[in-house]
């Protein structure tokens, strides 16, 4: 009896215990799959029940979507404090992104030391993204001194699970015999693995061991290809090593005119992060819209709709002006109809202002004014809004990004 109620005991604890930990699982799917889908606020509200409950994984969830601004005004104090709280309930997600907050100084006083412990704590769980988390932060510019030789024993049990960074970047310690016996060999075969997975960084490694004949015989058929492959994921490195070849004729015909180009697009990656995306980005149409033929001049309903002031045909004659299709380009027009179009709460014509005021078209350049844009278009869902959102944050000062979540509150009370 006495062993049957002793086991009795340890199978209900069991089944409690498991119950527990399928709730937290499906709570945590169920939270991550609405973000996935756009449905911000379901997710938001699923998070916030959740949280209130003791539920630490949701109380994560609820983190990223401070965080990020997802259907919220973006708040990193407001993050740092749930995660905090995760992260020491055990949550591994929390415990890696207080970690890189710590490290950054992102929404909370800059301390590398607590930051990496906490990035150690969640590689301790033997997630491969976070493992390689932990090891760059020792090897990164801001570890002061930097630990190669703990670094490469957690590079490589990242890269033993196939984490293809990992790969790479342990290929390079080996490469370079820090925190490791330098062995080419075995820096080639972590490179290739990478390489071959995609890596742009390891496809540009193996360019340089062919050119110096490192490891392998010295070839700049082989060189280029791997410099081509790369360049084409626009790698600084590789884009100038690529012209390289092509100005001394070495694994490709003489091409001056291309070894220049390249060079320039080189040049212009390496200006920042923020030109590059913003040169990629162009001119997007809302993608949750019907994009018309923007080489048909607008029919008679779409030129009534604008007259009525309809926020979506507002905001398409203002891509109009933007593109000059069939319409002359004018950037000042387009501006006056995005903003009209946002007045409505239309996130497209937000995201649209962002970009004017980011690159300085029919507004005088204004980096404080994009993030407030862009911080809205994201806080309504637009695709992207949030990457450019944290790109601009680089270029702004702690006060002009406070500045501007003054903006963005007043704005939104006025929704």
């Amino acid at each position: 009896m006495r062993y049957r109620t002793y086991w009795g005991c340890l199978v209900l604890i069991g089944v409690f215990v498991a119950s527990a930990w399928q709730a937290a699982a499906q709570s945590d799917d169920s939270i991550e799959d609405l973000l996935e889908r756009g449905r911000y606020a379901n997710a938001l509200q699923q998070a916030h029940d959740l949280s209130a409950t003791g539920d630490a994984v949701a109380r994560s969830w609820l983190a990223h979507i401070y965080r990020q601004g997802l259907g919220v005004p973006q708040d990193l104090s407001r993050a740092i404090e749930l995660d905090r709280a995760s992260a020491e309930a055990g949550v591994a997600r929390s415990q890696n992104a207080l970690g890189h907050s710590l490290i950054m100084g992102l929404g909370v006083e800059a301390d590398i030391s607590a930051g990496q412990a906490w990035l150690h704590r969640a590689a301790q769980t033997g997630a491969a993204q976070y493992e390689f988390d932990y090891a760059r932060s020792l090897t990164s510019e801001l570890a002061d001194p930097p630990d190669f030789v703990e670094a490469a024993v957690w590079y490589q049990r990242a890269a033993d699970q196939g984490f293809i960074e990992a790969q790479t970047n342990l290929g390079i310690l080996y490469m370079t015999g820090q925190g490791v016996s330098q062995d080419v060999d075995r820096a080639r075969a972590l490179f290739l693995a990478a390489a071959n997975a995609g890596d742009a960084q390891a496809q540009n490694n193996l360019g340089l061991l062919h050119v110096r004949g490192e490891g392998v015989p010295r070839d700049y058929d082989a060189a280029f290809n791997w410099f081509r492959l790369a360049a084409e994921q626009d790698l600084p490195q590789a884009l100038r090593n690529l012209s390289v070849l092509y100005e001394s004729g070495q694994g490709a015909p003489v091409d001056e005119e291309r070894a220049r180009r390249l060079l320039a697009r080189a040049r212009a990656l390496e200006g920042g992060a923020l030109e590059p995306l913003l040169s990629i980005i162009g001119f997007p149409f809302d993608p949750r819209l019907h994009e018309p033929d923007w080489d048909m001049a607008p029919d008679s309903a779409e030129i009534a709709a604008v007259l009525g002031g309809d926020p979506v045909a507002v905001y398409i004659q203002g891509q109009r002006f933007m593109r000059g299709g069939s319409e002359r380009q004018d950037f000042r027009l387009a501006f006056s109809s995005f903003e009209a179009a946002a007045r409505h709460g239309m996130s497209g014509a937000e995201f649209s202002l962002c970009l004017l005021h980011a690159n300085g078209w029919g507004a005088p350049q204004n980096y404080r004014s994009a993030y407030v844009w862009c911080s809205l278009a994201a806080y309504r869902g637009y695709p992207g809004a949030d990457v450019l959102r944290d790109n601009l944050a680089l270029r702004m000062t702690a006060a002009q990004i406070d500045a501007a979540r003054r903006d963005i509150a007043q704005r939104l009370s006025q929704d």
